[in-house]
């Protein structure tokens, strides 16, 4: 979804729904749970690769410098 849309109603649905209206403070609340959890599950870097290494087996990570 659209981050600006996200936003504009969660901010939309906190205003009315506090202004009274239910239907629309459960639409802010359930958005700004929606928020946090993609922020934790985005949080952090990247899995380039992923392999089991098994008892005896060796796995060596080399890093270099860039090119300039």
């Amino acid at each position: 979804m659209n981050p600006v849309i996200i936003r504009r109603l969660t901010n939309m649905g906190l205003r009315k729904g506090l202004a009274g209206q239910r239907g629309w403070l459960v639409v802010g609340i359930g958005l700004i749970g929606y928020r946090v959890i993609k922020r934790i599950a985005l949080s952090g870097d990247p899995v380039v690769y992923r392999t089991v290494v098994r008892p005896g087996e060796v796995f060596e990570i080399i890093t270099k410098a860039r090119p300039k």
